[in-house]
């Protein structure tokens, strides 16, 4: 049962930052419906949006790994970041030529980056403990 906690806790993780990024899609086709048309490059200013969007969910699927994890999330993490990076190395070979170059790359870097910023964000929070207000000295 553990093992199929851990393995979902990766898949389902994937998922979260995959559908994230698939459903910004529409959106910014309604925002920007000449500029996302099907088979013109987007903008330059679209594709770093689309990369800030990818960023923030990165960071919200490290965050789940680390939360959905059985135990070692550090291991966890490590499986998601593989997943994630053969998968990005997949589809920049896939898409070579439909988009600049750059934009793959920079999405190969974000990824880590931001799984990491997720993941330590998950620690745990500590009681404040209660402080005694301060006394002048008379």
């Amino acid at each position: 049962m553990k093992a199929v906690r851990s393995i979902a806790a990766v898949l389902v993780s994937y998922v979260a930052v995959y559908a994230i990024v698939m459903l910004s899609v529409p959106v910014l086709t309604h925002f920007f419906p000449t500029e996302l048309a099907p088979g013109k490059v987007p903008p330059t200013f679209l594709l770093w949006i689309n990369t800030g969007i990818f960023a923030v969910a990165s960071i919200l699927g490290g965050w789940l790994c680390a939360v959905l994890a059985p135990s070692r999330p550090g291991l966890h993490l490590m499986a998601l970041f593989v997943l994630g990076e053969a998968l990005g190395l997949f589809f920049t070979w896939r898409m070579w030529g439909q988009r600049p170059h750059w934009y793959s790359f920079v999405w190969l870097l974000v990824w880590p980056v931001c799984l990491w910023i997720g993941a330590i964000s998950k620690r745990p929070s500590y009681a404040v403990l209660p402080v005694s207000p301060v006394h002048p000295i008379s």
